[in-house]
């Protein structure tokens, strides 16, 4: 008991918060240097310049609770981001999974939790302490000096520093490279802001669709019966689809297709396929028959054209 009294007493000091709140913050950019399939550089810059940046704001408050705090969405991207990587392995907070937060129901969740277990429990082992010593800090006495202060500050713009070089570079030697895509949190805050608009405008679709057409025209015969086929991609996403530019040509048969029409900014009500479905069937208007096909898992790894 003795011991332990001690390492929280230690945790508990000004200077000691000071960094271990940096260092939780950091922890999914230091992850995602190892995930994510990018330059060296790149992977390299993602860690320098955020780190700078939350050691910059860190020296704001002689008491690093209040900011840890006020850091509070950031504090629960990381853990939202930490949970992800244990699912996929690899990639940012999509605006799907932000929507996801809206769309999915009790029991979902549920059943997605059973399989994110240890990746919660880790989340709620390093997160939930650093938020509670962020309260001990500001309900206590002690803070930091202006002279550590001052010199974090020195520190904390040398690092920027480097970390502006390195973005540079990374805009000089990768032209795809983007700061709102590519470094995070950044990419998880642009993202987050196109889950609002994208939210907003499926809320508001029939407002804003009401004057849609396609302007299409019927080619057969008023007494002859009109087949629709309507193809659903199961897990598919757009921007794997050599149709819609990605750079392997993944869809060589569509590609071919003559009057095939691709839709490039296209929103649904839900990221679900069940609710998209229903949706669908519902308000599809349509005379004669549609035949609804599944691309699932399978039947895509059996025909790997499309």
């Amino acid at each position: 008991m003795k011991r332990f009294k001690e390492i929280y007493q230690w945790c508990c000091e000004p200077r000691q918060l000071f960094f271990l709140f940096i260092i939780v913050l950091a922890i999914p950019n230091v992850a995602l240097f190892f995930t994510e399939q990018m330059p060296l550089l790149v992977r390299i810059c993602n860690i320098i310049l955020p780190v700078s940046v939350y050691w910059m704001v860190m020296t704001l408050s002689r008491k690093p609770g209040k900011i840890i705090w006020i850091l509070f969405p950031f504090v629960f991207f990381a853990a939202f981001q930490l949970v992800l990587l244990y699912l996929f392995g690899q990639s940012i907070i999509a605006v799907d999974m932000f929507l996801n937060l809206l769309t999915t129901n009790s029991g979902e969740a549920m059943e997605l939790l059973d399989n994110l277990l240890p990746a919660v429990i880790g989340v709620f082992v390093v997160y939930l302490p650093t938020l509670a010593l962020g309260i001990v800090s500001i309900t206590g006495n002690k803070k930091l000096d202006q002279y550590f202060i001052y010199r974090q500050r020195r520190y904390a713009r040398m690092t920027m520093g480097v970390g502006v070089i390195l973005t540079a570079l990374c805009y000089a030697d990768h032209e795809d490279y983007a700061l709102k895509l590519d470094m995070y949190p950044v990419n998880v805050c642009y993202n987050l802001t196109l889950a609002i608009e994208r939210a907003g405008e499926t809320a508001g679709y029939q407002e804003s669709s009401k004057e849609f057409t396609f302007g299409a025209q019927a080619t057969h015969d008023k007494d002859e019966a009109e087949i629709y086929v309507l193809v659903v991609g199961e897990t598919a996403r757009a921007c794997n689809f050599g149709l819609y530019g990605y750079e392997r040509n993944t869809t060589p048969l569509l590609d071919k297709t003559e009057g095939l029409v691709a839709f490039t900014d296209v929103l649904t009500q839900s990221i679900l396929l069940l609710k998209k479905q229903g949706f669908i069937q519902l308000f599809f208007p349509i005379s004669g028959l549609i035949i609804l096909l599944l691309i699932s898992s399978e039947w895509r790894r059996m025909n790997g054209n499309l």
